[in-house]
């Protein structure tokens, strides 16, 4: 019975939270800071944690075929830059508060590319790809996700190893949120 009510006590927490948006700090304080001590809930300080503030969205503008070697793609067309995190020039997200970030980016290879691979970096390590592989003349989109936790200074992009991809329609596209701050 207890449980349920921990349970219970944390969803009404974070309704709160997400409830009241106006102000940055939670009104359900100090409910959370008693049940923090019992090691069940996190403290609602910031609506970081509820509400990504630090969010991007842009794409490779205008209908064109881009050729490797792209590291980083520079993503010109921003459509959302809160926080400024992303660098249009140079294609870069850099991290300015610690914490779990939610990335996403896209591929339509160019029709007469039958061998396309687009990779997600993190500091230069290779984090995920896409390997797209058809035959000339067909294409197919696609679009991969990633979790990662960065800390502050860290940078993320997009890189065009092989192959070709076409930019037309906001085809090519990387987008990045905060999910949490640390």
């Amino acid at each position: 019975m207890l449980r349920m009510e921990k349970a219970i006590l944390m969803y009404l927490v974070l309704q709160l939270c997400l409830s009241w948006t106006s102000n940055s700090y939670c009104a359900a304080q100090t409910l959370t800071d008693k049940a923090q001590e019992k090691g069940t809930f996190e403290i609602c300080s910031s609506f970081a944690s509820l509400n990504p503030r630090i969010a991007f969205h842009a794409c490779v503008a205008g209908e064109k075929v881009l050729k490797p070697p792209l590291d980083p793609i520079a993503y010109d067309n921003v459509v959302l830059n809160n926080a400024d995190g992303y660098n249009k020039a140079t294609g870069v997200f850099t991290c300015t508060i610690p914490g779990v970030y939610v990335f996403t980016y896209s591929l339509l290879p160019a029709k007469d590319s039958t061998d396309t691979l687009l990779w997600l970096k993190k500091n230069g390590d290779k984090v995920n790809y896409i390997h797209s592989i058809s035959t000339a003349g067909n294409a197919q989109t696609a679009s991969l996700n990633a979790v990662l936790h960065l800390n502050a200074g860290d940078k993320v992009w997009v890189q065009l190893q092989q192959g070709g991809s076409w930019t037309g329609s906001n085809s090519l596209c990387f987008q990045g949120y905060q999910l949490f701050t640390d």
